[in-house]
């Protein structure tokens, strides 16, 4: 599965985005594509920290792939 997800700051100061994912289709998977690094906080989670200037939006997409 791919995910896109667009994130936006709309302040006037930089600030840093937390984007936490749940990888709840099954234990065993893997991250085979990903625009921007990630921490595995649990067996199903994970989380990327997107910094933003002010007025910026970037896109986090990444490709999760479940092994059974």
């Amino acid at each position: 599965e791919t995910f896109e997800i667009t994130v936006r700051n709309r302040k006037e100061e930089a600030t840093e985005i937390r984007v936490v994912e749940h990888l709840f289709r099954w234990a065993n998977w893997e991250i085979t594509e990903k625009t921007q690094d990630y921490s595995k906080l649990n067996a199903q989670t994970i989380e990327f920290r997107v910094p933003l200037g002010a007025g910026e939006s970037k896109l986090v997409r990444y490709t999760v792939r479940y092994s059974w």
